[in-house]
């Protein structure tokens, strides 16, 4: 939902645009447009207008802006494609909520070896639940199905974090940790010297040498 701030903004730039295609846009129009528009995010409806600019031939129309909006709800096919790697319970998902709403209602039929009925049931409702979500300006949500195979999930999650589907926040307890790496050099360390891995920073360094000297000294009172 945009802010009042965010709301005046947006008619500054229904005014601009309307002024590039070569027309004026009354304050009237302008404002029951932000009322249709209200729902969408400020980024996604600059988008549109962008396009509406570069593509539409003619006046700035509200069915011109809403066809170039970008609400991030894959297409029917697009999204079967996702849902039905989750019959494999090792596979990691990222996905819209209408996709995982329509997999639910498809997964009896895939259980029972029928896919051509899944399939056919899951495009049903998934064009029913987006199209109900446009209508109401409702963009796609993404979120995490987690599969068993820890590594595919990493970058499954990771994917979804670079295209922007996901926030690291959401998916960070579920990324693995790397590798810690040891201070100090452990093959050095099996030939009975103290030894600092390149990695070390500063203070490990100085605090491994404290130690060498004194393993130095202790080798030398023994001898």
């Amino acid at each position: 939902m945009l802010t009042d701030a965010e709301q005046d903004q947006l008619v500054d730039m229904l005014a601009t645009t309307a002024e590039v295609m070569g027309e004026k846009i009354s304050p009237n129009a302008a404002t029951y447009m932000v009322l249709d528009l209200l729902s969408y995010p400020l980024p996604t409806l600059a988008r549109a207008l962008t396009a509406c600019r570069r593509e539409v031939k003619g006046r700035l129309s509200l069915a011109a802006i809403m066809e170039r909006i970008d609400d991030g709800h894959p297409a029917p096919n697009e999204a079967w494609a996702v849902a039905i790697r989750a019959a494999d319970e090792a596979v990691t998902l990222v996905w819209s909520e209408q996709t995982r709403d329509a997999w639910t209602a498809a997964l009896p039929l895939v259980e029972a070896g029928d896919k051509i009925a899944g399939r056919a049931a899951f495009l049903e409702v998934y064009t029913r639940l987006v199209k109900e979500a446009r209508a109401a300006g409702v963009c796609a949500v993404y979120q995490p199905s987690l599969g068993h195979d820890a590594g595919a999930r990493d970058a499954a999650l990771q994917q979804a974090v670079n295209a922007g589907r996901l926030a690291h926040e959401q998916v960070a307890e579920y990324l693995a940790l790397p590798a810690a790496t040891p201070a100090f050099n452990p093959l050095a360390l099996l030939a009975g010297r103290v030894e600092a891995s390149p990695e070390a920073n500063e203070r490990t360094r100085k605090r491994l040498a404290e130690i060498a000297e004194l393993f130095g000294s202790n080798q030398d009172a023994a001898a």
